[in-house]
């Protein structure tokens, strides 16, 4: 044979003494048209030359890139990779690549990452929690690309599918527990204000007071980056302004890993003094000292649903159901105290 590296169809069915069109079925897996014997000797050859196909020539020839585009808004936030996991782990059984671009929490760039993915000629885009781009993915939909948001319920009239944690419930549940327990003072600790998620959180959050006739206190409301160093910086802020508080929740698991370690570290103990329910259930939450109390949404099934989803719409498929609410549930830990009533939740 030929010592070469890249080989052609045509060079493969004239070593194989077949047609192309033969090569190209068993590459294509199909079944009819090729005998057995046939299959085997055309497959021992691919086998052998390392055949490629060629992705770009086939993409083509079916008017579809094979391709995927994700958008998510903090590469470097544990928050993520359960949810590109997910994506991925769908989009291999279905023979597709997924890219994945990063928009730092800045609209301008998120709009350059959906313009570059429509650039590469991808099936589809999911576009992952963010700051709200109403007016620009406004025009992007002329664009006909299939469109899925993962936790931005802000923009759903602009997607084909969504899905997306009931983030006021969520808060709810946190808020009104941790009052349950006698927790008068509760310092909400947010990440980015202008993300629809901390909207949500904090509605929850006033929901929960308003319903045990509590007041909400401004200055125990804190917001800045979804960052551990962010948690840390919270909690000096509340301690060196010697502002009172008995319990703290967050908008983020790392922000509460950030608060415990620092809460700790000035001799606050947790939770002894001060009760802590994180938001997210990210992998660092269950093995973190202490475990950390949190709300929890099944963020590999929701991406995993999501890029289903996404399919069907790239198939020309009926989608039943575009837009889908997870509730969240909360998961007791080691930075709440016991209660006799935990089992209720």
């Amino acid at each position: 044979m030929p010592d070469k590296q890249i080989y052609s169809i045509a060079e493969i069915a004239e070593i194989c003494n077949v047609s192309k069109a033969t090569v190209s079925r068993v590459i294509n897996n199909k079944t009819t048209g090729v005998g057995e014997e046939t299959r085997q000797r055309v497959l021992r050859t691919i086998r052998e030359l390392n055949y490629r196909p060629n992705a770009l020539a086939r993409s083509i020839a079916i008017a579809r890139s094979n391709m995927v585009g994700v958008i998510i808004p903090d590469v470097s936030n544990f928050f993520y990779p359960k949810i590109i996991r997910g994506i991925t782990d769908y989009m291999d059984t279905r023979g597709y690549s997924v890219i994945v671009g990063n928009s730092n929490y800045d609209p301008e760039r998120e709009a350059q990452q959906l313009l570059s993915m429509i650039d590469k000629r991808v099936d589809g885009i999911i576009l992952c929690s963010g700051v709200s781009n109403l007016e620009f993915l406004t025009s992007f939909r002329k664009y006909k690309t299939p469109l899925a948001l993962l936790g931005r319920t802000f923009d759903t009239s602009l997607s084909d599918v969504s899905i997306g944690g009931d983030n006021v419930a969520g808060a709810y549940k946190s808020a009104s527990y941790l009052i349950r327990g006698g927790a008068e003072r509760i310092v909400y600790v947010e990440g980015h204000p202008d993300v629809s998620g901390s909207h949500q959180r904090l509605e929850g959050y006033r929901r929960a007071h308003e319903a045990a006739g509590l007041p909400v206190r401004e200055e125990l409301l804190l917001s800045g980056d979804s960052t551990i160093e962010y948690g840390r910086e919270a909690a000096d802020r509340l301690l060196d302004g010697g502002i009172a508080f008995d319990a703290v929740m967050t908008g983020s698991d790392l922000v509460a890993i950030g608060m415990v370690s620092q809460l700790r570290r000035r001799g606050v103990r947790v939770p002894e003094d001060v009760e802590l329910v994180g938001f997210d259930n990210i992998e660092l939450a269950s093995v973190f000292e202490p475990a950390l109390s949190t709300i929890s949404k099944p963020h590999y099934d929701m991406a995993q649903h999501l890029a289903g989803q996404l399919m069907r719409v790239i198939e020309g498929e009926e989608v039943k159901f575009p837009h889908t609410t997870v509730e969240p549930r909360l998961v007791l830990r080691e930075t709440t105290r016991k209660r006799s009533y935990d089992d209720e939740y």
